[in-house]
Order: C-alpha cells, then sequence, then structure tokens
C-alpha cells in the first residue's frame, strides 16, 4: 500500500516543472505539519486520499497546496 501510494506521488509530481529546493523545502515542512494535524484526528490516509484526487484534478497544484485542501475537506 505505502509503496503504491510512493509512486502515485512520484508519477503526479514528475510532471511538474522542476522548482528551487527552497520551495521544495517549504512544500515538505507543510506536507509533514499538515500530516501530524491529520493523525492527531486518525485521518491520514482520507487526509492523503483527498490530496491525490485534487492533484488528479489540477496537475498544476502544488503539494503542500492539495494536502492543506484535504485536510481542509475534514477539518472545519
Amino acid at each position: 500500500m505505502e509503496q503504491q501510494l510512493f509512486n502515485r506521488l512520484k508519477k503526479l509530481t514528475a510532471k511538474r516543472r522542476p522548482r528551487p529546493v527552497e520551495d521544495i523545502h517549504r512544500s515538505m515542512d507543510i506536507v509533514e505539519h499538515v500530516l501530524h494535524e491529520a493523525d492527531d484526528y486518525k485521518l491520514t490516509a482520507q487526509v492523503v486520499t483527498w490530496a491525490l484526487k485534487y492533484m488528479k484534478e489540477n496537475p498544476n497544484l502544488d503539494i503542500s497546496d492539495a494536502i492543506v485542501l484535504g485536510l481542509e475537506k475534514f477539518i472545519k
């Protein structure tokens, strides 16, 4: 399961234009924070699923934006 998720994320992010390393680190910090928040509510799988759905619908969406949207789907 984890390998499938990793492969999907790798495939989705490979289509994107290269970004400066600083942007990637910033995005990963946001993703890490959101996933910790989601884990507090036992919603990690749901948040990641919705983030992937949002990225599939909009391939130009940054992973950090998608994961935030995924969390917002459940936390209001």
